[in-house]
């Protein structure tokens, strides 16, 4: 088990890298997601189910022809391999979760 306080990333967003891993377990990865006031993120796709909360600021999040708007207890879930975009209206904070295929792995 791994404990994060998210309260403790949303003090001080300047020194934030765009991406911060906070956990990374079988089937499941978490990572905190800086986005800067203007900043975009192009369409893009992941292999897993996402889920996206917004914790700080304002984004939109677009998939397809759908968008919507994130805030403060907002939150998003998006199919596997469905085109995606996302950009902020105001620093933001998003916490992201990624489903990841298990591997079996030989033993």
């Amino acid at each position: 088990m791994k404990h994060t306080n998210l309260q403790t990333y949303q003090l001080d967003t300047t020194a934030l890298p765009r991406s911060t891993p906070l956990f990374h377990e079988p089937g499941l990865r978490g990572l905190l997601l800086h986005l800067k006031t203007g900043e975009e993120l192009p369409e893009h796709s992941t292999p897993g189910t996402i889920t996206v909360q917004c914790v700080k600021g304002e984004v939109v999040f677009a998939s397809g022809e759908e968008q919507n708007t994130l805030t403060p207890g907002s939150l998003i879930s998006v199919a596997a391999g469905a085109p995606h975009r996302v950009w902020a209206r105001q620093d933001s904070l998003l916490l992201v979760t990624i489903r990841e295929e298990i591997r079996n792995q030989a033993a």
